[in-house]
């Protein structure tokens, strides 16, 4: 099967961004990290990468110069206008049953199961048909609790567990969706 990753970019951690450009450039996929400010380190990533991939294009082939000119990087740093869920947005428009996405943004993740994407969040968990319209009400009633000031939703830090949790989840979630 051939897909393509999502990320939600403005949530997701710094150091869970190279856990992700690996899995795609292995996979060969397009992957696209949406957010509303351009992300340095992806920046730098795409331009390394299409870099090297131009450079073994000139020595493995007999493309002309403006045909090496044209190869890019599969990983694209997608900047949206700010703005209340402008990124999420972005992403529900472009996404398909064929991607990957990543968000700990809930109500974005009900609308990519709509559309029939696998979601992961940023801890390891798979949003699902199942497990969503709980998380849903969950969130709602966690917010009215801090509106009332009886409720101050604290999450855990990331970790080191929470780190492995994700990459190996979004591993198995990968090997899921080759297999199909």
């Amino acid at each position: 099967m051939n897909f393509d990753i999502w990320v939600d970019a403005d949530s997701i951690p710094k150091n869970y961004r190279p856990i992700i450009l690996k899995a795609a450039k292995r996979l060969d996929c397009n992957l696209y990290f949406v957010a509303d400010r351009a992300l340095s380190d992806i920046k730098n990533f795409i331009a390394d990468d299409t870099g090297f991939l131009r450079s073994v294009a000139k020595q493995n082939s007999s493309l002309s110069v403006d045909e090496i000119k044209a190869i890019k990087s599969k990983i694209s740093m997608v900047v949206v206008p700010t703005g209340a869920n402008s990124a999420d947005d972005y992403i529900v428009l472009n996404a398909s049953e064929a991607s990957i996405c990543i968000t700990h943004d809930i109500p974005l993740a009900q609308r990519l199961l709509e559309k029939g994407a696998t979601v992961l969040d940023d801890r390891g968990r798979e949003y699902t048909i199942d497990n969503i319209k709980a998380l849903m009400y969950d969130r709602s009633v966690n917010a009215e609790l801090r509106t009332w000031g009886v409720f101050s939703e604290q999450q855990k830090k990331f970790s080191s567990d929470t780190q492995k949790a994700f990459a190996d989840n979004f591993d198995r979630i990968i090997t899921r969706l080759m297999k199909a």
